[in-house]
């Protein structure tokens, strides 16, 4: 098994090596816009699935090959905190790096209650927790979790988190047309940043393909939104190089499938990942269409590949 997948451009993160700790789907949440689909095992009970001496080695040979990387980031196929012993992870993969490379973890948010979830977390560099409501209604519909997580639980952990944790915090909100979009959800939304104080707060949209169709708000609203919430918020741009990468990426059939395993991606995104021309890429593409072990999804001018199940 590979704890480590990509490097994968992020438009926040620049080149992020993603660590995924738990199969897919196992979540609190079954979002409507999530691009992994349907939760298939939504729980809020924690696991341990990581073995820490495989995962010490893994990290050093991907380092050795991708010495470039931005942030390693603590991510995948589920929520990262439904795994056990997270302190440990990060502390193993600095060690292994020698403090190198900064660690980000994304989260949904909804064990940050749990001071132990809050604890394991502090050794991270960066977090980016999500809040894609700011009303109760509009949080089960968006986020669907599970039935023991609340919309105050929410924001008590994320104030709590705010108060402990000594790195940054970038609060994330997903935005989708008819659900948190209005002015009066962004009025919501200011007040809650406004006593949160995170570093930053990322509006982002759903770009890459779910399980549904989802209506995305045009540049005008979000500028709109970004004003009304202020407090350092920014939009999410499209992904670009921080600098010149050197990395010797592999271009081998099983690359881009383990990438797309975790994330849809466009054509653009797996050449920057896997640092080949496109015309390469394409080739591989082809091979994997023709097999049926990829397919073509469409969100407005972008095509995304995407895992064939």
């Amino acid at each position: 098994m590979s704890y480590f997948y990509g490097p994968v451009p992020s438009r926040r993160l620049g080149l992020s090596l993603g660590l995924d700790l738990l199969p897919k789907k196992v979540c609190s949440f079954n979002c409507l816009y999530c691009q992994l689909g349907r939760t298939t095992k939504q729980v809020m009970r924690r696991f341990s699935f990581v073995d820490l001496n495989k995962m010490s080695i893994e990290i050093r040979q991907k380092i050795k090959d991708y010495p470039n990387i931005d942030y390693i980031t603590i991510a995948g196929s589920g929520e990262p905190t439904l795994h056990k012993d997270l302190d440990k992870i990060i502390s193993r993969l600095k060690k292994a790096t020698h403090n190198k490379y900064p660690v980000c973890v994304i989260t949904n948010s909804s064990l940050l209650y749990r001071k132990t979830v809050r604890n394991e977390l502090q050794q991270a560099d960066l977090i980016i927790p999500s809040l894609d409501a700011a009303t109760p209604e509009i949080f089960n519909k968006i986020n669907r979790p599970h039935k023991k997580v609340s919309f105050v639980k929410i924001l008590d952990g994320l104030f709590k988190l705010r108060k402990e944790f000594r790195g940054e915090i970038w609060l994330e909100i997903m935005l989708m047309e008819g659900f948190n979009c209005n002015a009066q959800e962004a009025d919501k939304f200011r007040e809650i940043v406004k006593e949160l104080k995170p570093d930053k707060v990322q509006l982002n949209i759903p770009v890459r393909p779910a399980g549904i169709d989802i209506s995305i708000p045009n540049m005008v609203k979000l500028n709109k939104i970004k004003n009304i919430i202020m407090g350092g918020t920014e939009i999410v741009s499209e992904y670009k190089k921080k600098k010149e990468r050197g990395d010797n990426f592999c271009s081998e059939e099983e690359s881009i499938l383990r990438f797309l395993r975790v994330r849809p991606g466009t054509l653009k995104d797996l050449s920057e990942a896997l640092n080949i021309v496109s015309e390469e890429v394409i080739k591989q593409l082809n091979t994997l269409l023709d097999k049926k072990l990829i397919k073509k999804s469409g969100r407005g001018k972008n095509k995304y590949f995407v895992i064939n199940d």
